[in-house]
């Protein structure tokens, strides 16, 4: 099992300790005269940095605190969270319905002129997401499939894979002119974070609430969760399928 870095960025954009190689590389990349080393322990990336207003990841807070006797009241390095997570929570305002049991895509067509499966899938040792599609023909039971894939700058994983699939499926749709739009989904999260019903606490998550705000002015959406890897639909499946796919593609490049 490989051990845990710590990334000191010394000079760079914004200096600080960060604990993927995807967040340090943001900070230093283009940055002339970056310093930047990777350390084994948060002590010793926080001695490279020499500075006390050093940004420390949040899960080794308390231990930096123990062992430097900082105090929790007037240190701003125990308020620093990791890169993307220095932001307030918020929720969405978006217009959307949500459905959290399984409904049969026949019973919809006529209200849902675009029905899509969505899902997400994740190649951690490559950081790199993938998102699957399924757009479904309800006069003549086929499909279409689409799909997406890249890197995970957001160090957020499935999750990625997950959001951007939904985003797969909306702008599509809203490329074929359609404006009623059911997406089924097995991760809960997707329909709680646009309903507002989940708060969305980092960069990203606030990133995909915000884009679900501005389309839902414009388009009518439904969230339908189905449950994954069941018996309730094929179509969860083939996007699943899809999203594994555009990973392989996009390593193959």
């Amino acid at each position: 099992m490989s051990k845990k870095k710590y990334y000191a960025v010394k000079v760079g954009k914004t200096p600080g300790i960060y604990l993927t190689w995807a967040d340090c590389s943001a900070q230093v990349t283009g940055y002339k005269g970056a310093k930047y080393k990777s350390f084994t322990t948060i002590e010793e990336a926080l001695a490279f940095i020499d500075d006390d207003k050093t940004k420390v990841p949040n899960e080794d807070i308390k231990k930096t605190k123990d062992k430097n006797n900082i105090s929790s009241k007037n240190s701003k390095a125990t308020m620093a969270l990791k890169a993307g997570y220095d932001v307030k929570p918020i929720r969405s305002n978006a217009n959307v319905k949500t459905f959290k049991s399984y409904i049969n895509p026949e019973d919809i067509k006529d209200e849902y002129e675009f029905i899509a499966f969505v899902d997400g899938s994740y190649d951690r040792g490559n950081q790199i997401f993938g998102s699957g599609v399924i757009v479904l023909n309800t006069n003549d039971n086929t499909y279409n499939t689409y799909f997406n894939a890249g890197y995970d700058k957001w160090d957020q994983w499935n999750i990625v894979g997950e959001l951007e699939s939904v985003k797969v499926a909306i702008n599509k749709a809203k490329e074929l002119g359609k404006k009623n739009i059911a997406i089924y989904h097995d991760l809960k999260n997707i329909a709680l974070w646009a309903s507002g019903e989940w708060q969305a606490k980092n960069e990203y998550t606030q990133e995909y609430v915000k884009y679900m705000e501005e389309v839902s002015k414009e388009l009518n959406i439904c969230f339908i969760k189905v449950k994954a890897h069941s018996n309730e639909s094929i179509y969860n499946d083939l996007a699943d399928e899809a999203a594994k796919g555009a990973i392989i593609d996009y390593l193959k490049g």
